[in-house]
């Protein structure tokens, strides 16, 4: 078929003339589309060894049709396939009646070419397009999958192992740090007279947030070169999640474990007693008992009693300071615990902001490194030539 009869046909909104000449030119690219047309409507697969570019796709197909002069065709849905694959990387529907951005047309160049070019397959008169639902790849155009062999199933189990080693490696090193930070607030920076009590007040251990949370994103997100990146981003992102508040734990779970190790030592009691006797004391104050009632707690008052005589005692410390506070600025002693209250959750919920942002940062820099060492990486969105199969000079 001589190669105006093509274009004419193309213009017409002819699927597979349109299909034969785009996959005349990507074929240094290794994608494959496949087109069919109803009506206005115009749905392009496109499938590669690799993920195809979706804006390069896109801009490609879309700033084409325009150049041709295609004007049946007012809708074009694209959809980006792995080869063998049966779920969609990216799709995106575009109205052909908007316009693309002015420098596109220098990125992107023109669909055909005048130049000559060798001849696309015939194109058959007789077959009506068909449409095909913008969430399925055509059956009669899919490639056929080939049974999974010996060497893909062992190659999916290796990467499923280095996977879950990489992610689990990821968690147990900021976890160890996470205890590492809070063992040495408690044992060290907490203990320095005057200046702990201030330090355990603003908590200063959790500063060190950052770099744990951190180590825990880019790890998992370098994690998932390994396995289908859809899979490995749903699947990591749901243990940040869940690890993000238990993480955040570890300094109050150790600093609750230290003081009922305290009171127990200096009243001479059982663990198990000295759990009984700080939870009555908890509940009393905040009614509230164990982890999560010290957690409130701690809030709101920052002195802790240590002997049960401190029950119904104020800490010295604490007792001048309120003093002082009442004196200058005629607080009494419920406003200003209310106030420390309150800046104490504005201080947890800074450090909790800074640990989202921190993690979510950084386990998007691990999948984009994970999408290099696997070479998932688009292709480059300038085309080696037009669909016509030209090359620049």
């Amino acid at each position: 078929m001589v190669r105006s009869e093509i274009f004419s046909r193309a213009r017409q909104g002819n699927a597979d003339a349109l299909a034969a000449l785009m996959n005349h030119s990507l074929q240094a690219k290794q994608i494959t589309v496949n087109v069919s047309v109803q009506e206005q409507s115009m749905v392009a697969i496109a499938t590669g060894q690799t993920a195809p570019d979706q804006s390069f796709m896109v801009n490609f197909i879309c700033r084409g049709l325009r150049k041709l002069e295609a004007d049946s065709i007012r809708k074009v849905t694209i959809v980006g396939y792995l080869n063998g694959g049966t779920i969609p990387l990216w799709r995106e529907t575009i109205h052909l009646d908007g316009n693309l951005d002015g420098n596109e047309e220098a990125e992107y160049p023109p669909l055909f070419s005048d130049r000559p070019t060798p001849p696309p397959p015939p194109v058959s008169e007789s077959r009506s397009p068909v449409a095909y639902p913008a969430s399925l790849t055509p059956i009669a155009s899919r490639r056929r999958r080939q049974p999974p062999t010996l060497l893909s199933r062992v190659k999916t189990l290796v990467g499923v192992l280095l996977f879950l080693l990489v992610s689990a490696v990821a968690i147990a090193v900021a976890a160890l740090v996470k205890l590492l930070t809070a063992l040495l607030a408690e044992n060290s920076i907490y203990s320095i007279n005057l200046l702990g009590d201030l330090f355990r007040g603003i908590e200063i251990v959790e500063v060190f947030n950052v770099l744990v949370f951190a180590i825990l994103g880019l790890g998992l997100g370098v994690a998932t070169a390994f396995i289908p990146r859809y899979l490995g981003i749903r699947f990591n992102a749901l243990i940040i999640i869940l690890l993000l508040p238990t993480l955040l734990s570890f300094g109050t779970i150790i600093r609750y474990d230290n003081w009922i190790n305290e009171f127990a030592a200096n009243e001479g009691i059982s663990i198990t007693e000295s759990r009984l006797k700080t939870d009555r004391y908890l509940y009393e104050r905040i009614e509230e008992t164990g982890i999560w009632g010290f957690y409130l707690h701690t809030a709101r008052y920052p002195s802790l009693p240590l002997y049960v005589r401190q029950f119904e005692e104020r800490d010295p410390l604490e007792s001048e300071a309120v003093s002082r506070v009442e004196r200058q600025v005629g607080m009494n002693p419920e406003d200003l615990s209310l106030l420390f209250s309150v800046c104490m959750w504005g201080i947890r919920g800074f450090y909790f902001l800074v640990s989202v942002i921190t993690v979510i940062g950084h386990f998007g820099q691990g999948i984009d490194l994970a999408d290099r060492l696997s070479g998932r990486v688009g292709m480059s969105p300038e085309p080696e030539g037009d669909l016509a199969g030209n090359h620049p000079d």
